[in-house]
């Protein structure tokens, strides 16, 4: 029995060969997420395997943006993976993220232009809108959220031009946010990764920072959307100053003191309430 990955593995690799490649690149990533720069020949010697091999296996792990290859050697690619890891966490605020949509979803007024950014809770508010009778105007950099709303007769959908990102199909760089620069809405509503009063406003992701910053400028009113697991989370990034935006969209785990801390710099913080109902 043969199992031949991407062409890259010979057609006499056994499944037990395989098995053995995918634990050793798991084990390369441990390892260089520890040491962070490794040589080739380092690598080799390390896991009894020849240089070439070890190059394969480097080149089958960059694709997936898990390490990168440098003059000398490799170097474990700590931004992508905290970006991650940080994805599939918030994977597990559903509830939250449906209870601050359903909230904000009644903040946005008939006639409004709004921009809303890719991520999961701008996605599960357009999925709001799309239910409700509105006339909207919306501009986003999500393909997702432009099918969404698409459907609802009564909303226009302006997407964005821009680099597609493969594993969030976000759409991103120079062309989006040049793109941006050809409107102003009424509210421009951004789901991040991370929200503080010292830090501000913070993505993993560097292109994604960009629009995020872009669409807050072009709206009137600067919302973000985003669970209380996200508050005091700083990523690699900053977006803006936490005295730049206007309000705050977030669950009720905050506490009150919270809430206050936010307003004594004059921001304002929505709170969804918990409820069985909020889907």
């Amino acid at each position: 029995m043969s199992c031949n990955k991407c062409g890259i593995w010979g057609k006499s690799q056994t499944v037990g060969e395989y098995i053995m490649h995918s634990k050793r690149q798991n084990e390369m990533i441990r390892y260089l997420s520890e040491t962070r720069f490794a040589r080739i020949e380092q690598l080799a010697e390390l896991y009894h395997v020849s240089m070439e091999t070890i190059r394969r296996d480097l080149l089958e792990l960059e694709k997936d943006s898990a390490v990168k290859r440098v003059r000398g050697g490799v170097v474990y690619n700590s931004l992508r993976a905290q970006e991650v890891e940080y994805e599939k966490r918030m994977e597990n605020n559903q509830i939250e993220k449906h209870a601050i949509a359903k909230l904000a979803a009644g903040y946005i007024n008939d006639g409004d232009a709004i921009v809303l950014n890719n991520g999961t809770a701008t996605l599960e508010l357009a999925r709001r809108l799309a239910e409700m009778r509105k006339q909207l105007t919306v501009v986003t950099n999500s393909p997702n959220i432009a099918l969404v709303l698409n459907e609802n007769k009564g909303i226009s959908v302006y997407l964005t031009s821009g680099y597609l990102r493969k594993h969030n199909k976000s759409l991103v760089g120079s062309l989006c946010s040049d793109c941006l620069d050809n409107f102003k809405v009424d509210k421009a509503l951004v789901n991040i990764d991370g929200i503080s009063i010292e830090d501000g406003v913070t993505q993993y992701n560097t292109e994604e920072a960009a629009v995020v910053r872009k669409m807050l400028d072009i709206g009137h009113t600067k919302i973000v959307l985003c669970e209380y697991s996200k508050f005091n989370e700083v990523a690699f990034n900053r977006v803006c100053p936490a005295e730049y935006i206007d309000c705050i969209f977030t669950d009720w785990n905050i506490s009150p003191k919270e809430v206050k801390s936010w307003g004594d710099i004059n921001i304002k913080v929505m709170v969804a309430p918990e409820s069985v109902n909020s889907k």
